[in-house]
C-alpha cells in the first residue's frame, strides 16, 4: 500500500493555511538530498487562464527546498498549440505575467525544452504501445524533481493530475507528439464552409483549405485538437477512439520522467478550483465541485487514484454525479496504463493530516 497524505480544504484557517500544510507535507514526500539542483514542475497557466496552482504555493516549495539544501529552478515546457506558450520566450513572458517571478517565488523558472521546444532526452520505457519518449532536458537532467500538479478535468484525458503532468507536461514538442497524434482528425466537407478561420488556429500549417473546403495535412497535424474550438460549424471531426488511444500512451509517457529520476521525484496535488478544463485554456469556467484540499505522495499513480476518490466523493455528497460526467471520459484509463508500464501503484493508504 502506498501512502497518500490528504489536508482538507475543511480545515483551513488563519492557523491552518495552505502553506501551513505544505510546510506540514512536505517532508513525507521530499526526495531531495543537499545539493540536489531540483525541479519544480509547475504549470503557470495560459494567459488568460486564472485558477493555475498560485505562485505563493510554489514558494513556499522553493523555500523548503532551499531548507533541504537543494537548489530549486521552477519549470515547465512549450505547448502543441497556438497559444502564448508555444515558444520558450513566450512561456516565460506569461509565466511572469501570471506572476511566476524569480521575485515572487525566489528560484529562477527555466523552461524545460529550451527555446524551440525540441532539447530533449531519450528514454526506453517498454510500453505496449510506446517503447520510448522524449523528455524535456532540463527535467531529464535535474537530481531530483518536485511536482506540483493542479487536479482539474480535461477533455481528452478527463482529468489532469499527477500523471499527465509526467506524461504530457514534462515532455518536449517530440514527446507530446507522440502521445497526441492518434486524434489527428477528419474534415466533415458538408459541414465545412471554407472561411479559414481555422488556419489561424494551426502553427503546424496542417489546415487547408482549397476549393472552398477544408483538409487535413496528417503529416504536418500533432493531433493537439485546440482548433476544434475555431470552427463555428462543428465541420473538424476528431477520431471516436481518440481519447482513449490518447490516454493509453499518455499513461505510458509518464514512465519516461520516472526512468531518469527513479525514487526522486515527490508529488503535491492542489485540488482547489477544480475548473472542467485544463490550465492550458485561455479562460477558467465556473468548478465543477467544491476545493477539496492537497495531497501528497511519492507515487503519481495513487496520487491521482486518491485524488479521484476524494473529488467523486465530494461530488457525490453535492449531487454532481462523478468526474465521468464532466466530460463523458473515464480518466481511470490513463492511470491504468501507468500502473501497467511501472510507473505506479493503484493500491494506496489514505493518511489524513
Amino acid at each position: 500500500m502506498i501512502d497518500v497524505f490528504f489536508k482538507s480544504a475543511e480545515e483551513i484557517g488563519p492557523e491552518n493555511t495552505q502553506i501551513d500544510q505544505i510546510i506540514d507535507i512536505f517532508p513525507k514526500i521530499s526526495p531531495v538530498k543537499k545539493g540536489d539542483i531540483v525541479a519544480i514542475k509547475i504549470h503557470p497557466g495560459e494567459l488568460g487562464n486564472t485558477t493555475y496552482v498560485r505562485p505563493v504555493i510554489v514558494k513556499t516549495v522553493v523555500d523548503l527546498v532551499k531548507e533541504a539544501g537543494g537548489v530549486p529552478f521552477v519549470t515547465d515546457t512549450t505547448v502543441l498549440y497556438s497559444g502564448k506558450r508555444f515558444n520558450g520566450v513566450d512561456l516565460l513572458c506569461t509565466a511572469a505575467t501570471n506572476g511566476f517571478t524569480y521575485g515572487s517565488m525566489g528560484a529562477p523558472i527555466i523552461c524545460a525544452d529550451g527555446l524551440c521546444g525540441d532539447d530533449f532526452v531519450s528514454v526506453e520505457i517498454g510500453g505496449e504501445i510506446l517503447s520510448e519518449i522524449t523528455v524535456a532536458s532540463a527535467i531529464a537532467k535535474a537530481d531530483s524533481m518536485i511536482m506540483i500538479s493542479h487536479c482539474k478535468g480535461h477533455p481528452a484525458s478527463g482529468f489532469g493530475g499527477a500523471v499527465k503532468n509526467l506524461g504530457m507536461g514534462c515532455l518536449d514538442k517530440a514527446g507530446k507528439t507522440a502521445v497526441h497524434e492518434v486524434g489527428r482528425p477528419d474534415i466533415d466537407h458538408d459541414k465545412c464552409v471554407g472561411c479559414k478561420k481555422c488556419l489561424k488556429a494551426c502553427p503546424w500549417n496542417a489546415l487547408i483549405v482549397e476549393g472552398g473546403k477544408a483538409s487535413v495535412n496528417k503529416d504536418l497535424c500533432r493531433g493537439e485538437l485546440s482548433c476544434l474550438g475555431s470552427c463555428d460549424y462543428q465541420a473538424i471531426v476528431p477520431p471516436a477512439d481518440g481519447p482513449v488511444k490518447m490516454q493509453k500512451r499518455l499513461g505510458e509517457a509518464s514512465m519516461g520522467p520516472i526512468k531518469l529520476l527513479p525514487e526522486k521525484i515527490g508529488y503535491i496535488n492542489w485540488i482547489f478550483d477544480l475548473t472542467p478544463g485544463c490550465d492550458c485554456f485561455n479562460f477558467s469556467a465556473p468548478t465543477f465541485a467544491s476545493d477539496v484540499g492537497i495531497t501528497a505522495s511519492k507515487d503519481p499513480v495513487a496520487i491521482d487514484k486518491a485524488s479521484l476518490d476524494l473529488i467523486n466523493e465530494k461530488m457525490k455528497h453535492e449531487n454532481r454525479g462523478c468526474i465521468n460526467n464532466v466530460w463523458g471520459v473515464d480518466p481511470m484509463v490513463h492511470l491504468d496504463y501507468a500502473k501497467k508500464v511501472g510507473a505506479g501503484s493503484m493500491d494506496y493508504k489514505l493518511i489524513r493530516q
